[in-house]
């Protein structure tokens, strides 16, 4: 089989993220950032195939540590960054991803040469996080919506321990310098398209249409509703997720995200003035955001906390961008 160096998957790389700089600097629209984030969910889908084909093979169950370490890297796109930009497409009127036909296709194929090599498959894997994150790099630092670079930033900041875990990878598969290894060409050609084709035709990033704006009150839910069900999350912007609690006779808005390790605070409970997290327990005060309890390892900071206002029995928030 033919093979393409290093340094041609580095020069597509570099290519991907100067093609997102320009978009970018095109101040997409609304219907801009469907696309954007449309794009985001096919990526996020095709890492998460990836890593579960890898896992899937017994020949990387023989290192436990690496094996737990995929995992997380499935773990943390599946449930962190994929739901994340679903919630933000349901903001934008649209319900999850579309997957045109020939993106299906490449996907399909991309993921059986996964599933059938672990090598290539890993090979695949470690390019694909390299470009999803040259996604996120040129949206952290350019793209003109507050809610998505805080987003993309986040997601950029864990690239470099997710390629560190895949590198181990190949290295316990006998491939010593992942960093320079190169990939076969079918491979690198059938993975390319999805994460290029964004771009054809580059003109309808430009679509005129009116800038991302979230009103400054948003209503997210009325006493009465949060006095039944005792907690609620609401989003708010364009995919901001907060928690609201009822709390002396107001109501309370944190980050919906526990400051341990980002676990959904809206899956946990209330015990009197006390919301625990029930990823790892990290217990808060539900009046102040402060920590009460550390988690079983690690330790939690003090919750987000935004401005709530009541009106007529009606619950607003105001978040900052």
């Amino acid at each position: 089989m033919s093979q393409i160096p290093r340094e041609k998957i580095d020069e597509f790389e570099f290519a991907l993220y100067e093609s997102w700089v320009e978009w970018f600097r095109r101040e997409p629209g609304i219907n801009g950032y469907r696309r954007f984030i449309n794009q985001k969910l096919v990526e996020e889908m095709t890492v998460i195939q990836l890593v579960r084909a890898a896992i899937g093979r017994p020949e990387l169950m023989g290192d436990p540590d690496i094996y737990h370490k995929m995992g997380w890297i499935v773990d943390w796109h599946e449930s962190s960054l994929y739901r994340r930009w679903f919630v933000a497409s349901r903001s934008l009127g649209l319900n999850g991803y579309k997957l045109d036909k020939k993106r299906a296709e490449l996907l399909d194929s991309v993921v059986g040469t996964a599933k059938g090599d672990i090598k290539r498959g890993l090979l695949l894997l470690r390019t694909a996080l390299k470009y999803v994150h040259t996604g996120y790099r040129a949206a952290a630092y350019w793209a003109n919506n507050r809610h998505i670079a805080q987003l993309a930033y986040m997601a950029y900041m864990r690239e470099e321990d997710e390629i560190k875990v895949v590198d181990d990878a190949l290295q316990f598969m006998g491939v010593a310098r992942p960093d320079r290894a190169g990939m076969d060409m079918l491979d690198f050609n059938t993975l390319v398209p999805i994460f290029f084709d964004f771009f054809q035709p580059p003109e309808a990033a430009d679509d005129g249409g009116p800038k991302l704006e979230a009103p400054e009150w948003e209503r997210v839910a009325t006493v009465d509703e949060l006095r039944q069900l005792g907690k609620k999350m609401a989003v708010v912007g364009l995919w901001r997720e907060v928690l609201l609690v009822p709390v002396d006779g107001g109501v309370a808005a944190y980050e919906n995200w526990c400051t341990h390790e980002r676990d959904p605070l809206h899956y946990g409970y209330i015990q009197g003035k006390q919301l625990i997290c029930l990823g790892h327990h990290a217990t808060f005060d539900v009046r102040t955001g402060r920590v009460i309890l550390h988690p079983n390892h690690g330790e939690a900071r003090v919750l987000p906390k935004y401005q709530v206002k009541v009106e007529g029995g009606v619950v607003y928030v105001r978040v900052p961008w």
